[in-house]
């Protein structure tokens, strides 16, 4: 029998820690072969480098039980929705097959995970099991609310979360001391929403069960 893949597209590193570091955590444990995507690398000189950033995520990826990801390293002035992009995204699903991918919310107030997660619709088209997960923290006021309709009980994961955020010393500088307290406490919400400590929630795109 085939190992089940996943696929869990982030805009930059830390996304995909910020908005599911529980649930890859526990579907690695579960056995499941998950592939992380990382679009690009930002690179400010004065806080964080990409050499950095690669780094870091590559640790994440490590304790998290996943392999390093897959950096694509799009220049950001390239990071935008159209054909180049989706085809990108595209040729990623089809090398992989996944059973479930994961993305950003499209609602997100950050142009860059806005893009992306264009692109992984566009490129998913065909593919059953599409959810977003939410990446706020840090962000902005966005218009628009994000509907948590699938929940992932991350109690028994919640501090390899933690230990993956915080492999992001430049994000730690860069964000404050809160950060990280922030993100978790998002988890002890979502959790409190489904009578268990910690979770992770995610609005679904297509979802196709029995």
């Amino acid at each position: 029998m085939r190992t089940k893949t996943v696929v869990a597209f982030g805009a930059h590193p830390d996304d995909l820690e910020i908005g599911m570091g529980g649930t890859i955590a526990k579907l690695a444990g579960l056995g499941y072969d998950v592939k992380l995507v990382v679009a690009t690398l930002p690179n400010f000189v004065k806080t964080d480098t990409k050499e950095e950033r690669s780094s870091e995520s590559t640790n994440s990826a490590k304790i998290m039980g996943c392999p390093a990801p897959d950096l694509l390293d799009i220049p950001p002035e390239e990071l935008t929705f159209g054909r180049n992009f989706v085809t990108k995204i595209d040729g990623i699903v089809q090398k992989f097959q996944p059973e479930v991918v994961f993305t950003q919310w499209i609602g997100d107030s950050h142009q860059d995970h806005q893009a992306l997660t264009r692109a992984v619709i566009a490129a998913c088209r065909d593919q059953n099991d599409v959810f977003m997960y939410e990446t706020t923290i840090p962000g902005g006021i966005t218009e628009n609310a994000f509907r948590a309709q699938l929940f992932v009980d991350i109690t028994n994961t919640i501090d390899v979360k933690r230990k993956a955020l915080e492999c992001f010393k430049s994000q730690m500088i860069r964000c404050g001391h809160l950060w990280i307290p922030a993100v978790v406490g998002r988890c002890s919400y979502r959790g409190y929403q489904i009578n268990v400590t910690y979770a992770e929630a995610f609005e679904v795109i297509k979802v196709s069960k029995w």
